[in-house]
This record gives C-alpha cells, sequence and structure tokens, in this order.
C-alpha cells in the first residue's frame, strides 16, 4: 500500500510542476496543494521507513 501510494505522490508532484504556470490562479493554486500533498506524503514515508529501518538493527 506504501509503494502505490508513494507512486500517486510523485504523480501529484511532476502534475503539480506541470501545472504551476497554468494561465489562471486557480490552476496554480489546484498545483500547489497537488505538490504540497505529495511532498508532505514522501517526507512522511521518509520518516516513518528510516525509523522501521533502525528498529530492524537493532
Amino acid at each position: 500500500m506504501k509503494t502505490k501510494l508513494g507512486i500517486i505522490a510523485v504523480l501529484f508532484v511532476v502534475a503539480g510542476f506541470g501545472m504551476i504556470h497554468g494561465g489562471s490562479i486557480v490552476m496554480e493554486r489546484i498545483a500547489i496543494g497537488l505538490m504540497g500533498t505529495g511532498i508532505i506524503y514522501l517526507l512522511y514515508l521518509l520518516l516513518t521507513t528510516s525509523k522501521d529501518e533502525k528498529e530492524k538493527e537493532e
């Protein structure tokens, strides 16, 4: 499940970068939301995965 959500988060970031220079303010706001959502989830994955690896080493 984490892998699928990680792929979706990356797609959100890529789509956000593609839409950021859209013609309207609404499109730019949507792009910022997509990038923010994707980046926050990827940071969450990064932090939780590093904790899991540390626990397995001990």
